[in-house]
């Protein structure tokens, strides 16, 4: 090339117009999702979901807790239980050594000097009224409650005129017996108008006659119907139907996983009870960790939450398949392995729609419990919950902690008077374009929410499998709780006060924010600051993005 050539201004291309490509990112209404392969997430799936909680339809902002009662001392809530019966509702809770009623915010001492505080109990009503009874798993006597007065049915306790007798063993007919006066029952239950017990660090259970609240106790020897010994931890009823009926099933599960399971009605005549069948769970997380959902039984063991009717067909290696948590099977034995020295319970709250489990212990700031919405099975995380055990009385919920206090759920926008964050982090590969590198321009989220919600969403992302979160945004400005039923002060609000404008859903959007993130996968972030006098009323339906192709990185 001559140097003139060489010298010679040259035309340069035109300029090429960024091509922006558009996408829409539902809300993560299947929850949770710990199991999937990172690189080929489905949709509709989040890494992080705290304090967001799945529904139908999208993800919906949770309420705080207030302060309900405090029990003397501070000492942690270990167990809890109810009463109802008519309109007679009350609460009871217990510390390590001290069993309160928490009905009121006032507690009042039910029985103190006790030798553990993890209690299980039942009711049930005969033609003498409506009774409890509640033991714990120490073997202290068994507490009995007619909804007003307690008895303790130790050997020194002689039944008023008209009450039924204690708690008994015929000492001549098993003169070995453990449990005289009703000591060393460490679980109740109900199963067909019969009061079941587990005797303590034994495989021995026994029973009542038939809708006796007291008299003398029969034994069923079971360690002959178990193949790995252990002991009894509990029993429970599972039902092949959602109600009580001819086949439901005595189910007595011990503390290695075996569920050996009976059916009749009278334990002591041999052509009315019969073993139906001998199955395998991993161990379960306590005495109280299982609840009855649509009638199957659920335990949580270490692995999971097993539905009973999973561990007759399956072999027990393939039971994380049929858990009630195989979307979060990670995150469950991570906090299964560090908080296993805690006795685990669930409560189901029909009113929320969902099932709630304590994942109890940790220090501040690494407290939560896990939340299953019960019609859809996606899972969420509730942090700053510090719930060691779960109660309800008149639909609501209610949850012990650490420091002694009975919180009740639901409740204002703020955590005992504190804010919290809201985070959504949803599944990787969310535009579906791998493995080019992306360049995520400009996101917009879209919610149903009233505009009186003083809610400031914060868009980000995360790329390449790296979670980073940024600092949380700050909270809206509140404008107090609404003159409405369920929201507003009492002595305060205006009975006949009117919806005020705005309050009725709208869709809400933050309008195009920018993210600028380059990668080859990507992750919307969603974080909300919680800081209002009302209940938030904010849900999430979609998320669009705007985005740019780039070349392949070889």
């Amino acid at each position: 090339m001559s140097a003139h050539l060489a010298f010679r201004r040259q035309p340069v291309p035109q300029q090429v117009a960024q091509k922006h490509t558009a996408a829409t990112l539902p809300a993560p209404t299947r929850g949770l999702n710990t199991n999937d392969n990172l690189a080929f997430m489905k949709p509709g799936a989040a890494v992080v979901l705290d304090n967001w909680v799945p529904t139908t339809r999208g993800i919906k902002l949770r309420a705080g807790f207030i302060p309900w009662a405090t029990l003397p001392g501070g000492t942690p809530v270990v167990s809890s239980f109810e009463y109802a019966s008519a309109g007679v509702q009350r609460m009871f809770a217990a510390t390590l050594d001290t069993l309160y009623e928490v009905t009121s915010p006032v507690a009042a001492v039910v029985k103190a000097g006790q030798l553990s505080g993890n209690y299980a109990a039942s009711q049930m009503a005969n033609a003498a009224g409506d009774w409890l009874i509640a033991v714990n798993d120490f073997g202290d006597p068994p507490l009995r409650f007619d909804g007003s007065l307690w008895e303790v049915m130790d050997a020194a306790y002689m039944p008023p005129a008209g009450k039924p007798s204690k708690i008994t063993v015929d000492m001549i007919k098993y003169p070995d017996a453990n449990i005289e006066n009703g000591s060393n029952l460490v679980y109740v239950w109900k199963y067909r108008n019969r009061f079941f017990f587990i005797e303590a660090s034994s495989m021995n259970a026994w029973y009542l006659p038939i809708n006796a609240v007291g008299g003398q106790l029969e034994m069923i020897p079971l360690s002959g119907a178990a193949s790995k010994g252990g002991k009894l931890l509990f029993g429970a009823v599972w039902s092949l139907d959602a109600g009580d009926g001819t086949d439901d099933k005595c189910c007595f599960v011990t503390d290695l996983g075996e569920i050996l399971v009976f059916t009749g009605s009278d334990p002591s005549n041999a052509a009315s009870w019969r073993q139906e069948g001998r199955y395998q769970v991993p161990a379960p997380m306590g005495m109280n960790a299982h609840i009855n959902i649509g009638g199957d039984l659920l335990i949580a063991t270490i692995d999971g939450i097993i539905p009973t009717s999973a561990a007759i067909s399956k072999d027990a290696g393939q039971l994380d398949l049929a858990a009630v948590t195989f979307n979060i099977r990670s995150m469950w034995r991570a906090e299964a392995i560090d908080k296993r020295e805690w006795p685990w319970t669930m409560q189901r709250w029909d009113e929320y729609g969902g099932m709630f489990v304590t994942w109890p212990g940790g220090k501040p700031g690494q407290q939560r419990c896990a939340v299953v919405n019960t019609s859809t099975n996606a899972w969420c995380r509730f942090t700053g919950w510090d719930a060691t055990c779960f109660m309800m009385m008149r639909g609501e919920l209610f949850f012990g902690t650490q420091t002694g206090q009975i919180m009740q759920a639901d409740r204002t926008g703020y955590d005992n008077g504190q804010p919290y964050v809201a985070t959504m982090v949803g599944g990787w590969g969310a535009l579906q374009s791998q493995p080019s590198q992306l360049v995520w321009h400009q996101a917009r989220a879209s919610f149903i929410a009233p505009t009186g919600q003083p809610f400031l969403p914060q868009l980000s992302a995360a790329t390449d499998f790296v979670v980073v979160l940024p600092t949380p945004p700050l909270a809206g400005i509140d404008s107090g709780v609404s003159d409405l039923w369920d929201q507003g002060l009492w002595d305060d609000a205006k009975w006949d006060q009117e919806a005020t404008a705005g309050t009725a859903p709208s869709i809400r959007n933050t309008g195009w924010v920018s993210v600028g993130r380059t990668g080859y996968s990507h992750a919307p972030i969603l974080q909300v600051m919680v800081a209002q006098g009302a209940r938030p009323v904010v849900e999430l339906v979609s998320i669009d993005a705007t985005f740019e192709r780039l070349g392949v990185n070889v």
